[in-house]
């Protein structure tokens, strides 16, 4: 991460990468057989996503103050979190990761609504702030 410091785009591409590891990883704990315990992988993998989630946000709050142009990541992100909040659902309701998962999702919405946010914001200020072509 440290490497694409001066590359918002591929850092949120990165997060992204990072976060759909863990959606993946939930997706195949609930296809596990019950036997196999999957709760505390599930736990995990839901752990792990509101973790790089706020972190991203986070990131989303710094390019925005800095006014770093992240639209074409930013329609990145909407366009992939679109599904998580289905993937963050699938597993069958546990006192064992109930509310990692509300956290999860909580998370998830914050992001989402900061993303979506920030591009209506990028949009009208590079709008505005168009360097000229020579």
């Amino acid at each position: 991460m440290r490497e694409l410091t001066d590359q918002p785009d591929e850092r949120v591409k990165l997060y992204i990468k990072f976060i759909e590891a863990r959606t993946d990883g939930i997706h195949q704990t609930v296809r596990r057989a019950p036997d196999q315990h999957p709760g505390a992988d599930i736990h995990n993998f839901l752990e792990e996503f509101t973790r790089l989630t706020d972190e991203l946000a986070d990131n989303f709050d710094a390019y925005e103050q800095q006014h770093v142009d992240v639209r074409k990541s930013l329609k990145f992100f909407a366009e992939h979190s679109a599904k998580w909040p289905a993937i963050l659902n699938e597993p069958p309701s546990s006192p064992e990761y109930d509310f990692a998962r509300k956290t999860a999702q909580e998370a998830l919405d914050s992001a989402r609504k900061t993303g979506a946010e920030l591009l209506k914001e990028q949009e009208v200020y590079f709008a505005k702030h168009k360097t000229p072509k020579t």
